[in-house]
């Protein structure tokens, strides 16, 4: 990757990091999905654009925005808000080897036996992380994360192979469809949404756009522009930079003190994926 390029991945992982942290007290406002289906909303208005040309298939926009948006962003955002933001931060770790993985299951990218090796290792420190939680709400929290991990990775090796949009206007279709499928799963499966909007103070509002603008406008339209030029192999593992920064903001402003079990699957984590990304390029395995 270019240097420049380089500089850009960094973006996104520093940018979610500060976002899974700055959501965790919001949702004690906010019913989660609630949440979302706002921060959404505010994405399509700042990017999508109806008049443009389109040119990606509309399934993968479709899918982009069910797996790589609602249904993503309902399971993490949910599971947020039963576990500490250090922990959820750890767990969502499992993007990479999801997204390595489907980007090898469709065809699109090479696997190795070292690679696989260090997806293993990686999703054992996942199971480690999920197997220490403190309450039957923290295990049904961390599952959710671990799910919406899984549909992002497959979102994100579909858009690969399939997008040809620049990053802000992807994001911005998907959003457009997003916001309302949140809604409606909202009002399915959560209350207060009323007291919340009337209830919310102007702090409450300003980490709503911080989030919006922050983890979603900016990081997404630098994550989806450079999916078009690098494989997801090189992208991908940008996203290990979020524990370092999320672990530490929770410290430094939510005061959460990470348990030494929970730092150590965290590590586990890490290992894994440093192997999934020194893995030579050569072919072992091939999908089928």
């Amino acid at each position: 990757m270019r240097p420049r390029d380089v500089a850009l991945a960094i973006m996104p992982p520093a940018l979610w990091a500060i976002a899974y942290t700055i959501a965790k007290p919001t949702m004690q406002s906010f019913p989660p999905l609630f949440l979302m289906s706002i921060i959404y909303g505010i994405t399509a208005i700042a990017l999508y654009r109806p008049a443009l040309k389109r040119q990606t298939p509309f399934w993968v926009i479709f899918v982009g925005s069910v797996l790589g948006g609602s249904v993503q962003s309902g399971l993490i955002f949910s599971g947020i808000a039963l576990v500490p933001a250090s922990t959820a931060v750890m767990t969502v770790q499992s993007q990479v080897p999801f997204a390595v993985l489907a980007a090898w299951a469709i065809g699109l990218e090479q696997i190795n036996r070292r690679r696989l090796a260090g997806i293993i290792l990686s999703l054992g420190g996942v199971a480690l992380v999920v197997g220490l939680p403190n309450s039957v709400g923290e295990i049904r929290g961390l599952l959710m994360i671990v799910a919406g991990t899984l549909c992002w990775g497959i979102a994100q090796a579909i858009i690969r192979a399939r997008s040809t949009e620049e990053g802000g206007y992807l994001m911005g279709a998907m959003s457009a469809l997003a916001a309302p499928q949140m809604l409606a799963m909202s009002l399915l499966l959560e209350t207060g949404q009323r007291q919340a909007v009337l209830n919310a103070s102007l702090l409450d509002w300003g980490a709503i756009l911080v989030l919006a603008v922050g983890g979603f406008v900016i990081a997404y339209t630098i994550w989806y522009g450079l999916l078009r030029s690098y494989r997801v192999d090189q992208v991908a593992p940008f996203i290990l930079l979020m524990p370092v920064i999320g672990v530490l903001l929770a410290f430094l402003f939510l005061n959460e003190q990470p348990s030494a079990l929970v730092l150590f699957g965290g590590a586990i984590i890490l290992a894994g994926l440093a192997l999934v990304v020194r893995a030579p390029r050569e072919i072992s395995l091939q999908a089928v």
